[in-house]
């Protein structure tokens, strides 16, 4: 009970004071809040924020497109009065008087995804134009926004001589953009073997965020099949998309002609991967389109079933939604 008389008689003397007092156009109902009856209350703020409107266009003065790439940088320009030699002299009506700039204006860029509420900071280390930021979209999404926020301090001069205060300017804007999906998925597969060894193979897009295509990627061969129980197996540079074929000299699974094996994919896509079209098994040799010597997405395969051809491989084929697509073959060995 003491909190609450608290609250109301501060808010009382705060809505009251002076500040609150010069010349309100709103009509007070005095039945509904008696408390406010003979209280002037200003249409303007105590504390003065001014919030600047700020369009958000490429270098070129193009607007931003609806639809960006993954991973292609675009420059952009934020053009608002924040930037001004001065700041305003009027915010919303209300006089500043004297207004200066004491410091300079600290400007943010982001990319968001909105899909997964996420937020990528742009950064860059080339010299650029303070209203200027080259953003490298790095993650596909199908709906988020380029942004930029910007805040600066100035000072205005108060009522009473020789007094002023400070305060922030600030300006944010954004564009919403797609971001389209240029990445390969990047699945690979677990192999268990009954009774026996395991092991797994799986790419890792190296490096990063590639512009141009084609995108790079490292294999990873790791487990028992591989002879790779110690250490894995790190073949680098194969290029990520339908073509990724490891050598016999690079790394083979090798197995028993009595083993069951069970296959598990693993990994998957920097957006969305389509499942519809996710294919693994054996085949007939690497390269181009696989022929399957046992039906696709077989789960758990007894090599002693099956006729083996001279040049077994084992192979996955992953594609987004988008259609972007992963083809990748291991060799097989049997002993």
């Amino acid at each position: 009970m003491k909190n609450i008389l608290t609250g109301i008689f501060i808010a009382f003397v705060v809505l009251g004071s002076p500040a609150f007092a010069a010349g309100s156009t709103e009509a007070v109902d005095v039945e509904k809040t008696p408390w406010l009856k003979g209280v002037e209350i200003s249409p303007y703020p105590v504390d003065l924020s001014p919030v600047l409107p700020l369009k958000i266009y490429l270098e070129n003065g193009e607007p931003v497109p609806a639809t960006v790439t993954e991973d292609i940088p675009l420059t952009v320009v934020a053009e608002t009065s924040i930037f001004d030699p001065e700041p305003i002299a009027e915010y919303k009506g209300q006089p500043i008087p004297n207004p200066r700039w004491e410091d300079n204006p600290a400007v943010s860029w982001f990319v968001i995804d909105w899909e997964k509420n996420k937020n990528f900071m742009a950064t860059v280390q080339e010299p650029l134009a303070i209203n200027q930021m080259v953003v490298v979209p790095t993650t596909p999404t199908g709906k988020g926004a380029i942004t930029c926020h910007i805040a600066r301090r100035m000072r205005y001069d108060l009522s009473e001589p020789g007094t002023s205060k400070a305060t922030f300017a600030n300006s944010s804007g954004a564009k919403d953009v797609r971001v389209l999906d240029i990445t390969p998925p990047l699945c690979g597969l677990e192999i268990s073997v009954k009774g026996g060894g395991n092991g797994a193979f799986w790419p890792v897009e190296n490096p990063p965020n590639k512009y141009p295509l084609p995108k790079q990627a490292d294999v990873y061969l790791s487990g028992a099949i591989f002879n790779a129980a110690e250490k894995d197996i790190l073949v680098s540079g194969i290029e990520l998309g339908k073509n990724m074929i490891i050598a016999p000299e690079q790394g083979v699974i090798t197995l028993s002609a009595k083993d069951e094996i069970s296959i598990k994919v693993i990994g998957g896509d920097n957006y969305k991967l389509d499942n519809s079209k996710l294919r693994f098994g054996i085949c007939d040799g690497a390269g181009g389109e696989p022929a399957p010597i046992v039906p696709e997405n077989t789960d758990v395969i007894k090599l002693s079933k099956i006729r083996l051809p001279k040049a077994p491989y084992i192979y996955l084929d992953a594609t987004d939604t988008t259609g972007n697509r992963q083809l990748m073959f291991v060799p097989l060995k049997i002993k």
